[in-house]
């Protein structure tokens, strides 16, 4: 039997995530390998412009090596007056464009579809704050509202290839360049001064609503900030606001993103770990009705942790020569391990096998310190 001490950091968080997402009311979700190209070709922008790995099979179909899964659920989505609620675990497949090698990226995650109200997406943020917690107790889940960065932008009164540059800038927190930017387009000062204020909003998110409050100018960002204070007021209310931050870099497409988005950061990896927001734009897009918000969990990223990596190889080296009898050894090295000790059986010690202690076999099957 698999005990906590065998499984890897990352395996363990799929089995505390996957009974997380059960206890909350979400079923599996299961996809195949193989997918039709079409749907991923239409929809490439939300995965980020990646390319697709795609191949005709034996009947003349052009398929694709799975690159998403939020895309394949949605497509089987039927809405049914309710919440469809689901988690998968699944590995996807995306070109590396630095080593132009085939990636294979394990996510874990959760979509909710339909009716989607307040309850929802507070009961999605406290799943990705739960799931965060469940990888380790150092975390940051940084939050944000596209339709503030949106409202924004229309009040700006750029065209889409702008508004897309501002966006990246807003990502970079690049203000030298965001102003430039502004001033050869013609957006007032007023507004890039508004612009250059997002980027500097960070930290603690009851203080920074009290900082946005001041730069709303329309009520497209009016709306979106009530609806992110409600939001925080109940993690808040519900005592997880503690490592919820506001950070409006984190937005970096309001194509197919609507509401809150969110990212999560834990300590020891350069990256965040954990993606989401709310997205019925997509949903409509790919003709469904009703609204979405969910998250993916970049399970193979956990590996990375540091902690992980342990001081030591094994508990033990148990070290023999040629005239220990073999069921010696091999007796001591259960006796070991019946002590609840991870053994490494060598013949020398001339090794880079990092152990906490040295035994030896002698002959006669004692066993002395090495």
């Amino acid at each position: 039997m698999m005990t906590e001490a065998i499984l890897k950091n990352e395996e363990r968080a799929i089995f505390s995530l996957r009974d997380l997402y059960r206890r909350y009311g979400y079923g599996p979700y299961k996809m195949s390998r193989f997918e039709e190209y079409d749907m991923y070709v239409r929809n490439k922008n939300f995965m980020g412009g990646s390319k697709i790995i795609s191949f005709t099979d034996l009947s003349g179909r052009l398929l694709a090596l799975k690159p998403d899964v939020t895309l394949s659920i949605i497509k089987n989505y039927k809405k049914n007056g309710g919440v469809s609620k689901v988690y998968y675990n699944e590995n996807v497949y995306r070109p590396d464009n630095a080593t132009h090698e085939i990636k294979e990226i394990m996510q874990s995650g959760i979509e909710c579809m339909g009716d989607i109200g307040a309850v929802e997406e507070c009961e999605v943020l406290l799943l990705a704050i739960k799931s965060l917690e469940a990888i380790s107790d150092n975390y940051i889940l940084d939050i944000s509202s596209v339709g503030i960065v949106t409202g924004l932008l229309n009040a700006a009164g750029v065209n889409e290839s702008v508004k897309k540059s501002i966006i990246k800038l807003l990502g970079a927190k690049n203000t030298a360049a965001l102003r430039t930017l502004c001033e050869e387009n013609g957006v007032g000062s007023a507004i890039s001064d508004i612009m250059i204020k997002l980027c500097e909003i960070s930290g603690d998110a009851q203080t920074a609503i009290e900082a946005l409050e001041k730069l709303c100018i329309n009520r497209e960002m009016m709306d979106a900030l009530s609806d992110l204070k409600a939001l925080v007021s109940s993690i808040s209310r519900y005592g997880k606001a503690e490592n919820l931050q506001l950070d409006f870099s984190i937005i970096d497409d309001t194509n197919y993103y609507n509401g809150v988005v969110f990212r999560g950061y834990v300590d020891k990896l350069p990256g965040s770990v954990l993606s989401g927001g709310r997205y019925d734009n997509l949903l409509k897009a790919m003709g469904k009705e009703g609204g979405a918000i969910g998250f993916a969990v970049y399970s193979d990223m956990l590996e990375r942790i540091d902690e992980t990596k342990k001081e030591f190889d094994c508990d033990v080296l148990l070290v023999y020569n040629d005239e220990v009898d073999v069921c010696d050894v091999l007796r001591a090295a259960g006796e070991l391990k019946e002590e609840n000790m991870s053994v490494n059986i060598q013949k020398s010690t001339q090794t880079l096998i990092r152990a906490k202690k040295v035994y030896k076999v002698v002959k006669g099957g004692e066993v002395v310190n090495g």
